[in-house]
């Protein structure tokens, strides 16, 4: 009788355990001997938070062998998470630039495989993809480089979610930094922290100086924290003309006991957070003070490179001033006038030693901000000094800004994990530095596991959002009539997005229909994404509408926008008529002609008269060549298209060069044709030439997958 008791009690705490979500905790040997109560009391503080853990610790000697413990835990089907706690294997990921947002570096003119490869964990939290091994770093063994097979999804969709807590120090004070960070963070979670006060600050740059943006993004944030506004609840935006004091104040403001989350919109380097720009001049000598200014700092950045001689002659010569100007540029007393001047406008990692950051939650939406493997990355210095922080996210390369950074940010407040959020966020550069298990208090009443037909009924705008979110994911194409109903009739932005985001995923004519009316959208920002989606999806019959975007909308923005588009446009065969057309009208600026006519020139010149030609003529080197190939990663060309197949079927062409021309290809995923160059493109699946079949399979893949995010195709 007593042994079924056992049994019945047995059987009752293996199924309260398997509702329980596990975490998987990674420690290095050396790391856990030398924190190994710290360890231990951040486990027992997951587990106090509802989690099972699972804490493997050894000597790590690559990263397949945390990979295949990855995998085995994954095999009980309820793994959320892993966490990264010291000198863990970090994978450092080649030719898989269509899953980044921005960083589009020629892996062969630099050599320097650090440079141009991305640090990414997505490695571990997307078991799906497939990589080859080629190196182990020389002079830091704990870097691993990869290339993304051809043979491997290619489209990141995380299983779980990460976050790494590695000291910006790697000498032995890395390990008392470990232990005192993961003591301090099990006693906070035990506290429980109330989300309801928010920093955000917009630096120079970020939203090329448009105020339409910027009012956007504040209302946007409006709909995801309404209790923000109200009594009780605090939120401070910053932007960065507003003082020229703008880093004394935040460094201030970032140490105030009542912060619970900031988000720093801004360009930024792996040890800095660039917040300004030169502040603006009063006097004619304070405008030649800048420009010297200005051009030193460009000219010794050209002497690291190695073309001086160079870069001056373009300054002086195309800037018009006298030499004299910049004799001093390398005076050791001018040198250090400037880097002071430099270091009054920015936060550096020297800066913030010594602060007492106190949010818990800190988005760094900035370049290289999350450069984790580097000494001094200033995300990881916030992290590891005395104060709150709890965990960030921040990027191991440059990114894409300006791209709907506060996506489902709302439910942070409802009581997520930060991991959980993550999810979202299938970026190869994109990390959590600290615990992804944080979360703050939720809120009474709130249930965002509610099934999604329960979330769209809600008053809440952001669980509206995750409610679309989850409906495309769960029905896929099935969800395109509800999809639009949703855009069309919401009267939340983050909603209307996140739906409209969710239908160019399909990539159905009724999408690139739709963008006919989300073009004129009241949200500056989802005008920006049609237009972008225009020239992507490359439709002649879209031309009027950018045509009225860039001479009417009230959005510099969202001109620009349009304006970029219509240069990869109005190349196409058709598109002179509608130009005339728009030149023809009585309401039309003749200022505004004259500048779309001198494009439309511009950009014929360029495609008809030097990228085509250049890479079809095998007299030129392949190098030339292929770097007018790349171009159509950025610029889909319609008229490229055909160009680009019949190299890459060129038997007899350099096989460099027809790689080349394939993976462009693969850039084309917004295209309604795509399945057209699928199509061509097979027969190279069996070609005898390893690199162009390769090259041809990785391409045809991305093709039928569609863009990793559509954000950024």
């Amino acid at each position: 009788m007593k042994n079924k008791h056992l049994s019945i009690l047995f059987f009752s705490t293996m199924i309260l355990f398997a509702k329980s979500p596990l975490i998987s905790v990674f420690t290095d040997a050396i790391t856990y001997r030398e924190a190994e109560n710290a360890v231990l009391a951040y486990c027992t503080a997951l587990e106090e938070d509802g989690y099972r853990v699972n804490s493997h610790v050894q000597n790590w000697t690559d990263p397949e062998s945390v990979r295949e413990q990855i995998l085995w835990d994954l095999s009980g089907g309820d793994l959320e998470g892993a966490v990264f706690i010291g000198d863990i294997p970090i994978p450092m990921i080649l030719d898989a630039q269509h899953m980044t947002s921005a960083f589009k570096i020629d892996q062969i003119r630099f050599s320097d495989r650090q440079r141009v490869a991305v640090a990414s964990d997505r490695f571990y939290d997307d078991p799906d993809l497939k990589f080859d091994f080629i190196a182990q770093d020389e002079n830091n063994p704990l870097l691993f480089y990869y290339s993304l097979s051809e043979n491997s999804p290619q489209i990141i969709e995380k299983d779980l979610y990460s976050g790494r807590i590695f000291p910006p120090v790697h000498d032995e004070r890395k390990y008392a930094m470990i232990a005192d960070y993961l003591f301090r963070v099990a006693e906070q979670k035990k506290q429980g922290e109330v989300l309801d006060t928010m920093l955000t600050f917009t630096g120079h740059g970020y939203h090329s100086e448009s105020l339409n943006s910027w009012e956007t993004h504040a209302l946007m944030l409006q709909e995801q924290f309404p209790h923000l506004y109200q009594p009780g609840g605090s939120v401070r935006h910053y932007y960065h003309t507003m003082s020229n004091d703008i880093k004394k104040i935040l460094m201030y403001e970032m140490q105030d006991p009542q912060l619970d989350m900031a988000v720093f919109h801004a360009h930024g380097g792996y040890d800095a957070q660039y917040l300004m720009g030169y502040p603006p001049a009063s006097t004619a000598q304070q405008n030649i003070e800048e420009v010297k200014r200005f051009v030193r700092s460009k000219l010794r950045s050209a002497e690291r490179r190695g073309n001086l001689d160079e870069a001056k002659k373009y300054y002086i010569e195309g800037y018009d001033i006298p030499e004299h100007w910049v004799a001093n540029t390398f005076d050791k007393d001018v040198i250090i006038g400037d880097s002071l001047y430099n270091a009054l406008l920015d936060i550096y990692s020297a800066d913030v030693r010594g602060m007492r950051p106190q949010a818990e939650v800190m988005i760094f939406d900035q370049c290289y901000n999350g450069q984790f493997f580097k000494e001094d990355y200033i995300s990881g210095t916030y992290l590891f000094e005395e104060g709150k922080m709890v965990a960030g996210v921040a990027n191991s390369v440059n990114v894409r800004q300006d791209i709907w950074a506060n996506e489902l940010l709302g439910l942070l407040r409802h009581g997520v994990p930060i991991g959980t959020w993550h999810l979202s966020r299938n970026y190869l550069e994109s990390h959590i530095i600290g615990d992804p298990t944080f979360h703050f208090v939720k809120p009474a009443r709130t249930d965002v596991n509610a099934p999604y037909r329960k979330l769209l009924k809600s008053p809440d705008a952001t669980l509206r959002t995750y409610g679309v979110y989850q409906l495309a994911k769960d029905r896929g194409p099935a969800a395109e009539s509800a999809l639009i109903g949703i855009y069309s009739s919401d009267p939340s932005a983050n909603v209307r997005l996140q739906a409209l985001k969710s239908l160019a995923s399909l990539r159905t004519p009724a999408f690139r229909d739709l963008l006919k009316i989300s073009i004129k959208d009241p949200s500056e920002l989802i005008r920006r994404f049609s237009a972008n989606w225009m020239g992507k999806v490359g439709r002649i019959d879209y031309i009027p509408l950018l045509l009225d975007r860039y001479a009417r909308d009230i959005s510099e923005r969202v001109s620009a926008s349009a304006k970029s588009e219509l240069d990869i446009l109005l190349p196409n065969p058709g598109a002179d008529s509608l130009l005339e057309a728009f030149a023809g009208h009585p309401d039309s600026d003749s200022a505004v002609v004259a500048r779309l006519e001198y494009a439309r020139n511009r950009s014929n010149q360029w495609l008809y008269e030097d990228i085509i030609p250049t890479m079809k003529d095998s007299s030129k080197s392949a190098t030339k060549r292929i770097s007018e190939i790349r171009t159509f990663r950025n610029y889909n060309y319609v008229p490229g298209i055909p160009e680009l197949l019949a190299i890459a079927l060129d038997e007899k062409d350099d096989p460099a060069v027809r790689r080349a021309c394939i993976e462009a290809l693969g850039w084309f995923t917004m295209n309604p044709n795509y399945t057209d160059i699928i199509e061509a493109l097979s027969p190279l699946k069996d070609n005898p030439e390893e690199s162009v079949r390769k090259e041809a399979v990785k391409s045809i893949t991305r093709l039928l997958s569609g863009p990793n995010m559509v954000f950024t195709p």
